[in-house]
């Protein structure tokens, strides 16, 4: 004779595992409005980052100057309104450093203030260029 603790009856319901397809579907909805919303701000972060990594290579290259007028025992000149290029000078890909006033470097490796406007492709920007060693404030 069974007892009630080894049978089932045939009144009692299978309790079923898992989730529903509605539970399945909510689920998914949330977390799809998350990501929505964290996404676009997720892309402007790298964008952020990458930019910073250049605008920090650009700011060496321009700090650089002194040292390498220095070591090429000439001064380095570039016009107003004129590209900064010198040899040794190497800007990241999309970046263009023009003197809004002359700049001037003297063979010693003093560098007379100047203002440079610095473009690239999230737009253009004006840094400041001290004496007497090139130091950049580019306004962060």
């Amino acid at each position: 004779m069974p007892t009630s603790g080894s049978c089932r009856r045939s009144t009692d319901r299978v309790r079923a595992r898992g989730f529903s397809l509605l539970e399945l579907l909510v689920v998914l909805a949330i977390v799809s409005i998350m990501v929505a919303l964290v996404a676009p701000r997720l892309s402007g972060t790298m964008r952020a980052i990458a930019t910073s990594g250049d605008r920090a290579e650009t700011v060496r290259q321009i700090e650089r100057l002194p040292l390498l007028a220095r070591e090429a025992g000439h001064p380095i000149e570039i016009a107003a309104d004129a590209e900064v290029r010198a040899e040794g000078v190497a800007f990241p890909e999309g970046w263009k450093v023009v003197a809004i006033t002359a700049l001037a470097v003297a063979a010693n490796g003093f560098c007379r203030p100047a203002q440079l406007r610095v473009e690239h492709d999230a737009g253009s920007e004006t840094w400041a260029v001290a004496g007497p060693d090139c130091a950049v404030d580019h306004g962060d």
